[in-house]
């Protein structure tokens, strides 16, 4: 898992500041990078064992329906979790963050052009992995806020896929939560249930 931890991910984590959630910290990989500034770092997750070893505040219990209060949180961090888990996920991250706050969700491309490649060679894609349950592409993120991208493969070329994010094999979401994107969140919301 160590291997998500690239020098773009942790300066996102780093910069997030005051009240930060750690949505499906795992194996508290970002802890230290959020947990640096001095700012009060919750770690919530499904994973008791993986929550035993995280320092700090930590909470058991899913993405898709936190037991926070509204506008709880300042930021909220959320690397490798939201295609895992279903749609509800990135409406209830809005609920729990206070207008003007941030999201940074980090997450496999939809339609990456590297899976075609691999799927040509015969290598595992996203839709692949077992443990995805959706994934996601730049258009719809969108509609939360602007989309980043990353790539691994060609770190030379950062900056087209940082500015061009459908090209790139993963998507970051950098959302500042605003009265819009609070009222956007709570029609989905409601939409699905």
């Amino acid at each position: 898992m160590k291997s998500i931890l690239s020098p773009l991910r942790v300066a996102l984590a780093g910069g997030l500041r005051g009240r930060v959630l750690d949505c499906g910290s795992g194996e508290d990989l970002f802890g230290p990078c959020l947990r640096r500034a001095g700012n009060e770092v919750v770690s919530l997750d499904v994973d008791p064992e993986a929550l035993r070893r995280t320092p700090g505040r930590t909470v058991l219990a899913g993405c898709t329906d936190m037991p926070f209060d509204d506008d709880a949180f300042d930021a909220v961090w959320a690397c490798a979790i939201i295609e895992h888990v279903t749609d509800e996920t990135l409406p209830e991250m809005v609920r729990v963050t206070r207008p003007g706050g941030r999201i940074v969700a980090v997450t496999p491309n939809a339609h990456s052009p590297f899976d075609n490649v691999k799927r040509l060679l015969g290598l595992p894609t996203w839709w692949d992995n077992p443990g995805h349950v959706r994934l996601y592409s730049a258009r719809e993120l969108r509609a939360y806020g602007p989309v980043h991208g990353e790539t691994r493969f060609l770190p030379l070329l950062r900056w087209f896929f940082w500015r061009v994010p459908a090209m790139a094999h993963v998507l970051i979401l950098d959302c500042r939560v605003t009265p819009a994107v609070k009222a956007a969140a709570v029609r989905r919301r409601r939409r699905r249930r």
